[in-house]
């Protein structure tokens, strides 16, 4: 009998409630509102849409995608209950495949994955020049506080690490800073994050 290893992923977002809420992470939001334009937008490691489904609310064309089905069930959810349509697609990073150059904005939130720099290379691509990106991870300091993110050390950000992914950005700014999360259940404290902002 062949055995079948589940999706942690699809384990975490199965129920009924929203993991991390309904509502868009801040930094994302703040961002976002003071945009002058909108575009097409690329939401990587999206899980049940909540920060796609605000751009998109806004006005933005959004394409997004996880390795989770049951997050793109959740996203489809919220995204009908906003009155607002999104392209979902269900892929992990090493997977996911679209037409380079093709996206004004990549919104990564939380969106920690191993191969950390060949994630974060081939993400650049999909960048048209002059397009923004935005990230906010959780830093390597986090697991002191153990309000969020993962247990590994390795899955964490370091300023450096970060600033040596993106070193071909212009207008790059990073900071790490303490924030107070109110994201649902399971991102909820004191946090030590990660904020980036830069233009290809």
């Amino acid at each position: 009998m062949q055995m079948y290893k589940v999706n942690p992923w699809d384990e975490r977002f199965a129920g009924d409630d929203f993991f991390y809420g309904t509502e868009p992470n801040d930094f994302l939001k703040e961002n976002l509102d003071r945009m002058g334009f909108v575009g097409r937008a690329l939401f990587p490691a999206e899980g049940e849409g909540r920060n796609a489904v605000y751009a998109a609310h806004l006005g933005w064309d959004v394409v997004a995608y996880d390795g989770s089905v049951e997050a793109k069930k959740k996203a489809g959810l919220l995204s009908e209950k906003k009155g607002v349509d999104i392209s979902y697609f269900t892929a992990y990073h090493e997977d996911f495949q679209y037409d380079l150059e093709a996206f004004d904005l990549v919104a990564l939130i939380f969106a920690h994955a191993p191969n950390r720099r060949q994630y974060h290379q081939k993400i650049l691509k999909f960048l048209k020049s002059g397009a923004t990106i935005l990230l906010e991870g959780f830093s390597k300091e986090q697991l002191d506080y153990k309000t969020g993110g993962p247990n590994s050390y390795e899955l964490l950000f370091s300023e450096e690490e970060l600033r040596g992914d993106f070193e071909s950005l212009r207008e790059l700014k990073i900071e790490k800073v303490l924030v107070d999360l109110n994201e649902g259940a399971h991102h909820r404290g004191i946090a030590s994050v990660i904020r980036m902002i830069g233009v290809k």
